[in-house]
This record gives structure tokens, C-alpha cells and sequence, in this order.
């Protein structure tokens, strides 16, 4: 079983985020954990408004806040998720869970694929980009 760097980079749907990480150097602390990563897929990427994407990747400490917004210490299931109302990021700011039905929603944003395995935590693949609150 890979780790959660080598599972996401072998995922063509997350060659985005997976430049992101890249960028703004967090390869290493992903290489620790255990993490659960809220991933943005490339199709979530390509929601956000025009000219975000490339802000971003332009303003690293801005795009690095953001990436630590989609990663939760500790390795939790979908259905460990689905009995909290929130949980902490490694941004020190929460995230808000709701259930609906078999559907569950992490913000604004719904958990399209989940429960990727990996060694060292979990990845859910999700709809769209988190931001943190101000």
C-alpha cells in the first residue's frame, strides 16, 4: 500500500492539487500522519471563479492556508465524519460536516469518492475547493 503522497499523485484526477502540494512544499508533512485529506479533484479546481487557480498559485502562503484547510489530523472514515457536526483542520479552523441521506457534505462541498486507503491516513475526493473562514 502506498502512502498518501503516492496515492494521490497516482490519481490523474488530483494532478491539480497534487501540483499545489508540490508548490508550496507540504510533500514532507504528508509523508508524516496519520492525515485524512479532503481532495479537491481537478474538476473542483476548474469551479472555482475565473483567474483563482492562477492567483493561487502565484500567492503560495495563500494557497498553502488553503491546503491545510482540506487536511484533518488523524485518519477518519466517511462514516466516522457522519457523527460529527465539525471537526479541526491543520489550519486550526473547522470544517462543517451535515449528512444528508447517503450524501455527505463537508462545507459547501460533497465527498464524491471515499475511503482511498493509504499508509499513513485516508483521502475522500471531493466536489469543491474549501476555503477557510477569515
Amino acid at each position: 500500500m502506498l502512502d498518501l503522497v503516492d496515492t494521490a499523485f497516482g490519481n490523474i484526477n488530483l494532478s491539480i492539487l497534487c501540483k499545489a502540494v508540490t508548490q508550496t512544499g507540504l510533500i514532507g508533512t504528508l509523508r508524516g500522519g496519520p492525515f485524512t485529506i479532503l481532495a479537491p479533484d481537478n474538476d473542483a479546481f476548474a469551479k472555482m471563479p475565473d483567474g483563482m487557480l492562477d492567483y493561487l498559485m502565484e500567492n503560495e502562503s495563500e494557497l498553502k492556508s488553503i491546503l491545510l484547510y482540506h487536511l484533518i489530523p488523524g485518519r477518519h472514515t466517511v462514516e466516522e465524519l457522519t457523527k460529527l457536526y465539525s471537526t479541526n483542520t491543520a489550519l486550526d479552523k473547522p470544517v462543517e460536516i451535515q449528512v444528508s441521506g447517503k450524501m455527505l457534505a463537508l462545507n459547501t462541498s460533497h465527498v464524491v469518492t471515499k475511503n482511498l486507503e493509504a499508509t499513513n491516513g485516508l483521502i475522500h475526493v471531493i466536489d469543491k475547493v474549501l476555503l477557510p473562514p477569515k
